[in-house]
């Protein structure tokens, strides 16, 4: 097991451990650099020490020019796994953990098309829970393994992948993006005068635009019913994704400052407590709690939430059944013929080291053909 510290001093409490060096995580840390109201440290780790290292000094700039009392330090690990996670938090002893490493990025097909990324397009975005989850579940069993265990936040298809962990027994606070999205979104087209109370029941699934309008995101202000969702969240759906976690990034730094600054927050958060889809919330401290408008139980956006994830591609049951779409699942079979489309949570770890062997012949067979899949 490899841990190399880049940067002294790893021995204070740092409030937030952030794992990977992504777009996701470096717009996290280029927005805590100007939004953190407190003396805080973050803790970057990644695989790759340059890489943490870099997103530090370019958010200890951006802080030092902000004039905020934020402090980021660079860690690197051999690998993602339980024990070099642990090793790290026992370390920096955090309050909180963002999670935003997987295995599969969501722009590969775009820089690096080939028969892999072909595949993942025609069974569906939901055949990728294995590879998003993986990390994961290593942080998360990390986390559960401390004495003190700081919050665990993830940031990788937190409406499948967080109710996948609590199957597992394993902790998880809650998500970020994808229906937080959909609620800055909406309070940008909206502007309501003064904080104004939204709330936004929505999935992953519409980060596109749905089929019917009736399929759409639900949205509250004040506790009116907010009609023409879909034409508020047009700007959004017609902008590309890379662009999008600019603004992910933001909302998810103001959610972590929150958090770690105990302030009282109600907003809209996917996966809390492990559950299925998008939620509004009202978070305080170490404390979530669905904060649903009047005339809709917890059973109703429960349910609602479950078709949406059906339609994603992959719905994961409270008893660790994990379902795959017939699309996705018939994809996926022509390349692991004993592929089946229901599972054991617990199966997903080694599933997600076949689709890895999967995807390496398939990167090396498009290489060798020296073309473009189309």
């Amino acid at each position: 097991m490899e841990i190399v510290v880049e940067e002294g001093d790893v021995m204070a409490e740092h409030d937030i451990v952030i794992l990977g060096s992504g777009s996701l995580a470096r717009s996290v840390c280029y927005s805590l650099a100007l939004v953190s109201p407190n003396e805080s440290v973050v803790t970057v780790v990644s695989r790759t020490a340059s890489s943490s290292a870099e997103v530090c000094y370019i958010a200890d700039v951006r802080a030092t020019l902000a004039g905020t009392a934020v402090k980021f330090r660079p860690l690197s690990l051999g690998r993602y796994s339980a024990d070099s996670i642990s090793s790290i938090l026992r370390q920096t002893r955090p309050k909180l953990v963002l999670n935003c490493a997987s295995y599969q990025s969501p722009w590969e097909k775009i820089y690096s098309p080939s028969a892999w990324t072909t595949l993942m397009s025609r069974a569906g975005f939901g055949i990728t829970l294995p590879l998003q989850a993986a990390v994961a579940i290593e942080a998360s069993t990390a986390v559960a393994g401390l004495d003190s265990p700081p919050l665990f936040v993830n940031a990788c298809f937190p409406d499948a992948v967080n109710p996948l962990l609590k199957a597992l027994g394993l902790p998880v606070f809650c998500g970020v993006g994808n229906v937080a999205l959909l609620a800055a979104s909406l309070r940008e087209s909206l502007r309501p005068d003064g904080a104004g109370r939204l709330q936004v029941l929505g999935h992953h699934w519409h980060l596109h635009t749905p089929p019917t309008d009736a399929d759409d995101a639900l949205a509250w202000l004040d506790g009116m019913p907010i009609h023409g969702v879909g034409s508020l969240l047009r700007r959004q759906r017609a902008t590309a994704r890379s662009e999008l976690n600019i603004v992910n990034g933001l909302v998810t730094a103001l959610l972590l400052a929150g958090i770690v600054s105990g302030r009282e927050m109600w907003t809209s958060l996917p996966g809390p407590l492990g559950l299925p889809g998008g939620y509004p919330v009202r978070v305080h401290g170490d404390v979530i709690e669905l904060n649903l408008p009047e005339g809709i139980s917890q059973s109703q956006a429960l349910f609602l939430n479950s078709q949406w994830a059906e339609r994603d591609g992959v719905y994961v049951e409270e008893d660790g059944k994990v379902t795959f779409s017939k699309q996705g699942f018939l994809q996926v079979r022509s390349e692991l013929p004993d592929f089946a489309s229901t599972v054991p949570a617990t199966d997903i770890p080694g599933i997600c080291s076949r689709l890895l062997e999967v995807r390496s012949r398939l990167r090396l067979m498009q290489a060798a053909s020296g073309g473009n899949s189309k």
